[in-house]
């Protein structure tokens, strides 16, 4: 996906959501304090632009963000849908909430 400095080059509005692993269950069983997800997405329709995870297995979960990037999908789609708990794929859940509070929509 696009990154930050992708956006701003090209001088499209971005919000970002992050979700780090410290924050999560998952994260702290498995002792991995510094991972983190991060989601960009329009902050009028809510498409992602890109997503970004580092840390222990983010390799594992990835490849939800980029299934959700190719079918067009909005941050929408994590903040309605189940994660299993505890697992690092709830980042996701976690930085669309997050994202979608900066915007004062988090009731949405």
């Amino acid at each position: 996906g696009r990154t930050e400095e992708d956006l701003t080059a090209c001088c499209i509005p971005y919000e970002s959501g992050v979700a780090r692993y410290a924050d999560l269950a998952r994260g702290l069983m498995i002792g991995d304090t510094n991972g983190m997800l991060k989601i960009l997405f329009c902050p009028d329709t809510l498409k992602i632009y890109g997503i970004h995870a580092f840390g222990e297995s983010a390799t594992e979960i990835i490849h939800l963000g980029q299934s959700v990037m190719a079918l067009g999908g909005t941050l929408q789609f994590f903040r309605d849908s189940v994660f299993n708990y505890p697992t690092l794929a709830e980042a996701y859940k976690v930085a669309a909430h997050q994202g979608l509070n900066k915007l004062g929509r988090g009731g949405l």
